[in-house]
């Protein structure tokens, strides 16, 4: 019989494993053999990946390479539409005080440019109360149980 996979170098193995998804690694990979599942474990692989996707350690203590990696892709805003580019889609129980809610080009009212660049449209209020809300189902966003209970990564929301 020819040679198979295990009769590969470790490294040439990290290589190639670093090269699939890293949800694949993780559900799918570990299962293969003891071998794979040390990999998929181990430091070497994930700090390769996060090499190849421009994650440094200086963005974090990366103490588990492998939670630094799957964090550090979750690193984003969690709010759908933030600053009003689709007008006042994903938002749920609006309330509307007063004139309600506005949905300014900038510089608009604001008066100057903004601090961000990504952001070219702001809510602005009424001059009565006025709310909305946003539920971020945190399973759905990648964030798993055991991640969330040990790590307790850092979430982060902004609206403009």
């Amino acid at each position: 019989p020819a040679p198979g996979m295990e009769s590969l170098p470790e490294a040439v193995l990290i290589r190639i494993l670093a090269a699939l998804p890293a949800v694949e690694l993780v559900l799918v990979c570990r299962l293969v053999c003891c071998q794979w599942k040390n990999l998929v474990d181990g430091a070497a692989l994930w700090i390769l990946k996060c090499q190849q996707e421009g994650l440094t350690r200086a963005e974090a203590d990366a103490d588990n390479w492998q939670n630094f990696y799957f964090l550090s892709k979750r690193r984003k805003n969690l709010i759908k539409n933030p600053c009003g580019e689709e007008d006042l889609e994903h938002w749920g129980e609006v309330e509307n005080g007063g004139d309600g809610w506005k949905i300014e080009e900038l510089p608009g009212d604001f008066g100057k440019e903004f601090p961000s660049e990504e952001v070219h449209k702001y809510f602005v209020t009424s001059y009565e109360w006025c709310r909305k809300a946003q539920l971020i189902d945190l399973r759905a966003e990648g964030y798993w149980e055991e991640l969330m209970d040990t790590t307790q990564p850092k979430i982060m929301v902004r609206d403009w």
